[in-house]
């Protein structure tokens, strides 16, 4: 069996310096929350909890005058807010790419009608539309187009502002600012600001899924980049799985003859990577 793992397979920096910084503040203190999910990674998360880490869904979960941190993927504007009513002490870990993302939206929404092209319930675009003010939409397939339109018209704005989820599919933005230029007939400026990692990766899982007889995919289930790596390798590749650790692997059978890639998404541990590839060559 030979096997083949994408050299950027694992964590990206942006996810290797929220889990650093978690656990140093988790070390450091005796009570700490998590607001949400660190990162889409089971492994990661319940790493944390067993040296003392909470994690709760709502900022109402925590304690006043309590310790918490803000994961990854951003939180809405208003449990920022709340956090301070309650004299909480935050730790605030999101991406820095998301933060660049408020940063821009912030410059452009006095003039623009701000479209977040990403997915429609995921944290980080509920987090980004939170800093948007009213005049925002995220749009996620084709079929949101004439939505859009409909309440572009009715807003005070007449120009769209485009950005993206950093994780978002970068094939499938493409095809979406195409399908609004094609519908709009007001300035657009567009601003693809999917993550260079998630780019980089999705373009080597692109390439490796061609050249393999099975593709392994390795990450949370939650997890939205890994997800797209799941379908970027289906288009290319007839034998594709999606697994969190190497007990999913238990029921899967590979061929001693077949050619194996192997891609970890950005939040996945290089530790879990490298036990799937101890038990592939076990096998």
């Amino acid at each position: 069996m030979e096997i083949i793992v994408g050299k950027y397979s694992g964590f990206c920096n942006g996810v290797r310096y929220t889990v650093e910084k978690a656990n140093e503040a988790v070390d450091s203190s005796q009570s700490i929350y998590c607001l949400g999910e660190l990162v889409h990674n089971e492994r990661v998360i319940e790493d944390l909890e067993k040296k003392g880490m909470k994690t709760i869904k709502s900022i109402e979960d925590a304690e006043d005058n309590s310790k918490v941190i803000i994961r990854a993927h951003g939180e809405i504007k208003s449990t920022y807010d709340r956090a301070e009513e309650k004299h909480i002490e935050l730790l605030d870990l999101t991406c820095g790419k998301i933060k660049a993302i408020r940063t821009k939206i912030k410059n452009k929404m006095d003039e623009f009608f701000i479209v977040i092209i990403g997915k429609k319930n995921h944290p980080e675009t509920l987090g980004v539309q939170s800093f948007s003010g009213n005049d925002s939409y995220i749009l996620e397939n084709e079929e949101d187009i004439n939505e859009l339109l409909n309440i572009f018209k009715q807003s005070s704005k007449n120009k769209l502002y485009i950005v993206s989820q950093t994780t978002f599919n970068s094939d499938k933005f493409d095809r979406l600012v195409d399908c609004i230029k094609n519908v709009f007939t007001c300035e657009i400026v567009v601003d693809k600001t999917i993550c260079d990692a998630t780019s980089n990766r999705q373009e080597e899982t692109r390439e490796l899924s061609k050249n393999v007889d099975v593709m392994i995919i390795v990450g949370g289930k939650n997890s939205s980049n890994t997800k797209e790596l799941e379908v970027i390798s289906t288009e290319n590749c007839g034998k594709v799985y999606l697994v969190q650790n190497v007990n999913d692997l238990q029921n899967i059978t590979i061929d001693n003859t077949c050619k194996v890639g192997i891609m970890g998404g950005a939040s996945t541990p290089e530790i879990v990577v490298k036990e799937i590839i101890d038990y592939l060559e076990g096998r």
